[in-house]
């Protein structure tokens, strides 16, 4: 009988291996249908990780063809959709996969993005594994590794593995590096070019509390993320061609987020200017009425020109906190806060005119 000791505790992997290989061909079309049939069976999360690293390693093929193809996906569910269809993909698959499975779950898993090495060299090819979480601690997962390898001849083998489910960091880092230093899970993480020429010259560097950094890394908003990612690559040696493409690729993403916050505040600010304009138009209704038949009070005049207020002071504070991060938001901006000012002269008048009625 196969079994794995972890924490004191022994992963029954044959008990596993038997429950995934009756995976139902129907639950195997739908990710939560699959991840509950898979999971459901188990109470540790060890067992669980297990039975999702199991399934995928088995059953899933490298696809060698588009090993360095870089397509654009709309979203993650379009990776798992396209996987759990095909039953083949890359490392990006492989780990979106394992951790969708792992959500759905219940389990603790981030998507690791790094590169690696084969037989002491280093990789020319970007790498995506797991971490995850077990009551505490942290291991890391490879399943692309874990499923088989390519041969000499270019083809893809299944060669299903256990060698990287769940490996302690000390032993990850002989052949995987992350980009973002935090994932090497080492108290003082390895620089670029250490990992790369096979030493390590920096016992003497304080300890990295990456448990800490992770639980505060997991609290924050997705740009305050992607910043302290940038800062700890910028902060982690001497970057290679794929450390650099990695920061590009890290940079532009902040960029595309910070315009898209400011533009998402725009259209906050947007919204309230229109309920104020539509407001207007409600006050001039009841402003005509009030003039022919004299059935509205003073009072509902009033009130309307307090909502209609309250709108433009949300929208003028919301475009005056807004950062034109290029010249199409600044031009409309501008536009914006221009109409605003119109607005506010125009509200002006109508408490004039409401004031002498008053009198």
């Amino acid at each position: 009988m196969l079994v794995y000791l972890l924490n004191v505790q022994a992963i029954d992997f044959k008990k596993i291996e038997e429950h995934v290989d009756k995976t139902p061909v129907s639950k195997t079309h739908d990710v939560k249908l699959l991840s509950d049939y898979l999971t459901h069976k188990f109470k540790r999360q060890d067992e669980k990780f297990a039975a999702i690293y199991f399934w995928i390693a088995k059953n899933i093929d490298y696809d060698v063809k588009n090993r360095y193809s870089n397509p654009v996906y709309k979203d993650i569910k379009e990776i798992i959709a396209e996987v759990m269809k095909s039953k083949k993909g890359v490392c990006q698959h492989y780990s979106e996969l394992f951790h969708e499975l792992s959500r759905l779950a219940g389990l603790t898993s981030f998507v690791v993005n790094g590169y690696g090495k084969e037989f002491g060299k280093v990789m020319n090819l970007a790498h995506a594994w797991n971490v995850v979480r077990v009551d505490g601690n942290y291991y890391l997962i490879d399943a692309t590794w874990g499923a088989g390898h390519i041969n000499p001849q270019g083809k893809y083998v299944r060669d299903f593995s256990l060698e990287y489910f769940m490996v302690k960091p000390k032993d990850f880092i002989n052949d995987h590096i992350s980009f973002d230093p935090m994932w090497q899970l080492l108290e003082r993480p390895l620089f670029y070019e250490e990992f790369e020429n096979g030493i390590n010259y920096q016992r003497s560097r304080p300890k990295f509390h990456y448990a800490d950094t992770i639980a505060h890394y997991s609290k924050q908003a997705k740009i305050q993320q992607v910043k302290s990612t940038i800062r700890r690559i910028e902060q982690n040696g001497k970057a290679n061609a794929l450390v650099k493409f990695e920061l590009d690729f890290q940079k532009e993403t902040l960029r595309i987020l910070e315009y898209n916050k400011e533009v998402e505040n725009f259209n906050k600010a947007n919204l309230h200017y229109n309920t104020a304009v539509t407001q207007l138009n409600e006050f001039y209704e009841l402003k005509r009425k009030k003039i022919h038949d004299n059935s509205i009070s003073l009072k509902q005049l009033n009130d309307k020109l307090s909502e209609i207020e309250t709108n433009l002071f949300k929208a003028k504070n919301l475009y005056k906190s807004t950062n034109a991060v290029n010249n199409a938001l600044s031009g409309n901006l501008k536009k914006a806060q221009a109409n605003v000012l119109k607005f506010e002269k125009i509200v002006k008048q109508q408490k004039t005119w409401l004031n002498g009625l008053a009198n």
